[in-house]
């Protein structure tokens, strides 16, 4: 069975809900320390998925640019990661 795929903001949605939790602690959290864990090592074993069949049409030039298009928007995300463990979190709205 495959994972689901989540929208940016269901995933913020998500982490909203947690939040919450962390000023009214009520019941279970809605994300445990092992679930964040998980998700970032999800984040850091992502690789570019392969162009797929529209790929037959492009020429050797596209899909390479395809490719490094890919590795750089998830080098990205493993730096805003990295800064974001590293760094303090910035203060929140009202607090």
């Amino acid at each position: 069975m495959h994972p689901t795929a989540r929208r940016a903001d269901e995933v913020g949605a998500l982490i909203d809900r947690d939040e919450e939790y962390d000023e009214e602690p009520v019941g279970d959290p809605p994300i445990t320390v092992a679930r964040y864990r998980a998700a970032i090592r999800a984040a850091l074993s992502a690789r570019p998925p392969e162009p797929g069949i529209v790929a037959t049409a492009w020429s050797q030039r596209e899909a390479d640019a395809y490719l490094a298009g890919s590795r750089a928007a998830l080098r990205l995300v493993i730096e805003v990661l990295g800064h974001a463990l590293t760094t303090p979190p910035p203060a929140r709205e009202g607090h």
